[in-house]
């Protein structure tokens, strides 16, 4: 089991909340957790006097597939399935995407399924859009 601090900051900006404060949190994260990032970036908004998550940003995103950790495809049901399973409701517009290379395979969600598998990108020689960010609400 992983154990991971985050800190949060209010920032002396917001009128509402002049002394600054700094608290940290732990999360535990669950072993069998099917999606991964490298850090998380959340967006706070003063709404009636109180601090609010709008959004979180993560970076580097991945899914785990077979025991490994694998980039994945741009997409609605990609996108607003690592955000569930993340614990929010849905990918936002504000997402980063990155070109995955000519014949070689990223990560999909069946949705029929409800699973995540590997998807050839066959060789078009094209730009094959995998998340480099994914922006959550």
């Amino acid at each position: 089991m992983k154990t991971l601090t985050f800190a949060v900051l209010a920032l002396a900006s917001l009128n509402v909340f002049a002394d600054t404060t700094l608290s940290a949190s732990t999360m535990t994260l669950k072993e069998n957790e099917k999606v991964s990032f490298e850090r998380a970036e959340i967006n706070m908004e003063e709404q009636q006097g109180v601090l609010i998550n709008t959004a979180t940003t993560y970076y580097s995103p991945k899914v785990w597939i077979n025991g490994r950790l694998e980039l994945f495809f741009v997409g609605s049901t990609n996108g607003n399935q690592f955000c569930e399973e993340r614990g929010h409701n849905q990918e936002i517009s504000g997402s980063t995407i990155t070109c995955g290379e000519d014949e070689s395979a990223y990560g999909d969600f069946d949705w029929y399924n409800q699973t995540w598998g590997m998807k050839s990108t066959g060789s078009k020689n094209q730009c094959y859009p995998l998340y480099a960010t994914i922006k959550c609400q």
